[in-house]
């Protein structure tokens, strides 16, 4: 069974049955482990965005984006691959994002917080060897290698899935979103409204 390696370092295998590591989603027994993994895999998202994520903790992610497919028809096939693509893509500026809005550090941002990042969108981006500065989208991507995720700073980039996860997530009136929250709205921006970043 071959394997491909994307962003933030989620080693997938694909078989003809199609993703392989998030067939255990479906199996209850698996549920207790997966959630263990999931919430581990944010905590080390949260510290290191750009960083590889263990097996096990890769697993969960894809295991929850493949559940929150809305479909049982299209759980698991071969079409759930661009949803994981251009998930795994984007998911470390989403939680680059994430970090940016919540400047107080309490691991959780309000619907007000999120427009203001929306309204002038920065990231946390090394600009020395040494130092990181608040940076806008523009001149992140444009600092980033040509096989990088293209389309971050455009109308369909990093903003566009912002505004949808805050829409997603606030509808019902909650005040507050955590990570867990924003990464799983996240899922839903993908897999339910099919947005692809870059697309027209």
């Amino acid at each position: 069974m071959p394997n491909i390696s994307v962003a933030a370092g989620i080693e997938i295998g694909f078989g003809p049955g199609g993703i392989q590591a998030g067939a255990r989603a479906m199996d209850a027994t698996f549920k207790p482990a997966l959630e263990a993994e999931f919430s581990k895999a944010l905590a080390t998202l949260r510290r290191d965005p750009y960083g590889r994520l263990p097996q096990k903790q890769a697993e969960a992610i894809v295991a929850f984006l493949a559940a929150s497919q809305p479909s049982d028809k299209e759980r698991l096939g071969w079409s759930f691959s661009e949803e994981l693509d251009s998930f795994t893509r984007i998911l470390p500026y989403v939680i680059c994002a994430f970090n940016a809005i919540d400047r107080d550090c309490d691991a959780l941002v309000s619907a007000e917080e999120v427009e203001f990042w929306l309204k002038k969108p920065k990231l946390e981006h090394r600009v020395e060897e040494m130092q990181w500065s608040l940076t806008d989208l523009k001149s992140v991507e444009g600092s980033l290698p040509a096989l990088c995720i293209s389309g971050l700073s455009g109308p369909k980039g990093l903003v566009c899935i912002m505004e949808h996860i805050k829409n997603i997530h606030f509808q019902s009136g909650v005040r507050a979103m955590a990570l867990r929250d924003c990464v799983l709205a996240s899922m839903k921006v993908f897999t339910e409204l099919h947005v692809r970043v870059g697309s027209g």
